[in-house]
């Protein structure tokens, strides 16, 4: 089957939808007096309407690949089932209203991925993140030079730089993945090597610039992969070097922090609270309890009137505006049943993710976003996030591996020039790419 040719207002209304996706900039300008809460930002009613649209537009573009949509659904159904399954939580939900109003988010945001797993080849899909992320990461870097009150942090971790978001650790985590796809690109892509080399120098200085231990260990770790792929690929007995050395690697760094767990911490510059984050996971573990198979309903446990957050919030003596661990979040959001659900999800898709590897270079660019997002997972509360970028790309990985060669989509170019394939064989023309 021939895939219809994409129009360039196709690829910028999802360009424009993926950077909204970001949360960038716009939050910050458009977002109501500050609670005090560090990192809780307030929700803007403009903003919450000015999402509409786009959300309009994700449901244009899934009616335009319907059959491939569907198709995608039908062979990773974990996905789509947990997000239906926060808005479903609106009826067990400790504030039900902002459960279903954010759940209807968190679909819209996955379905994101989905349309874009059925629309687009992968080059073409990692070529239009890459725009944004370099839209992204220049514009951050030119704020922090000529708008400092802005983009650098003052009152908290002063002169941490945190661009166009709340805080340093969120610039810092967005730079290291992008860093990544970056650094991937510049090695697939050869037609625009130097704008994806340009991007990741940029990327790499806003992580240092963060001043975020994590999103420095994210970025190494992204760049290891690549890194890893492109040793293996010089033959076999490179490969079970690799292999052994990793191993031996791992093996190390475990016996370490068994033994000595204050040497690794203090490289990364924590302590062995992990600046405070150990006393809320306690707190979290003991909710949890209370509502162990369904939760208190989507993000409800957050909610800003939340009493289970008060009585949290006065046994750690801080306001923490998340549990900063994505799968503790995800268990006081949907219980043990949706920890589950996306549990299955992430099996599934490293799976498929592996053995694609051993025969594309999507392959590896799937493992090496997968190895970042769970390394995040454990500070973060990244799974299942509402008008997330990370989220719509986690969904778009999963619903492509999902896919797989039977995409009814087997390749959809860019008005300009066919992409490089990053399909089964490398040295094959553009239109075998998956």
């Amino acid at each position: 089957m021939i895939a219809p040719r994409i129009s360039r207002l196709e690829l910028i209304a999802a360009g424009v939808t993926l950077f909204m996706l970001a949360e960038a900039f716009l939050p910050r300008l458009l977002a109501p007096p500050s609670t005090g809460i560090p990192g809780d930002v307030p929700e803007s009613t403009l903003l919450r309407f000015l999402w509409l649209p786009f959300y309009a537009l994700i449901g244009l573009g899934l009616i335009l690949v319907a059959r491939e949509s569907w198709r995608a659904v039908l062979r990773s159904p974990w996905l789509v089932l947990l997000a239906v399954l926060a808005i479903v939580s609106a009826t067990w939900s400790i504030d039900p209203e902002l459960s279903f109003r954010r759940g209807i988010a968190v679909l819209a945001t996955t379905l994101m991925g989905v349309y874009m797993a059925a629309r687009f080849d992968w080059m073409t899909a990692l070529r239009l993140l890459a725009l944004v992320w370099l839209a992204l990461m220049l514009a951050s870097f030119i704020a922090g030079i000529v708008a400092p009150g802005f983009a650098v942090m003052s009152e908290i971790h002063p002169g941490a730089w945190m661009g166009g978001w709340g805080e340093k650790n969120a610039l810092g985590g967005h730079a290291a993945r992008a860093s990544f796809l970056f650094a991937f690109l510049a090695w697939r892509d050869s037609d625009h090597r130097r704008a994806w080399m340009i991007g990741l120098i940029v990327a790499l200085a806003l992580v240092l610039l963060s001043r975020s231990a994590t999103s420095l260990l994210g970025a190494l770790l992204g760049l290891g992969v690549i890194g890893a792929a492109w040793w293996m690929l010089k033959g076999r007995c490179h490969a079970l070097a690799l292999v052994w050395a990793g191993v031996a690697g791992l093996g190390l760094l475990v016996l370490i922090y068994a033994t000595a767990p204050g040497i690794l911490l203090g490289l990364i510059g924590k302590d062995e609270t992990l600046t405070g984050r150990t006393d809320i996971w306690i707190e979290l573990a003991a909710a949890i309890e209370q509502k162990p198979a369904l939760g208190y309903g989507y993000l409800a446990f957050w909610g800003l009137d939340s009493e289970p957050r008060y009585w949290l919030e006065k046994a750690v003596a801080w306001n923490a505006p998340s549990g900063h661990n994505g799968w503790l979040d995800l268990a006081i959001s949907l219980g043990f049943i949706g920890v589950a659900l996306f549990a299955i999800e992430v099996a599934a898709t490293t799976w498929r993710g592996a053995r694609l590897a051993l025969r594309s270079p999507a392959g590896v660019f799937a493992l090496g976003f997968l190895a970042q997002f769970m390394l995040f997972a454990m500070s973060e509360s990244i799974i299942l996030a509402q008008n997330s970028i990370l989220w719509a790309t986690f969904a778009f990985v999963s619903a492509k591996l999902a896919l797989g060669r039977e995409s009814a989509i087997a390749q959809s170019q860019t008005p300009q020039r066919a992409a490089p394939s990053v399909g089964p064989a490398s040295t094959a023309p553009a239109s075998s790419a998956r």
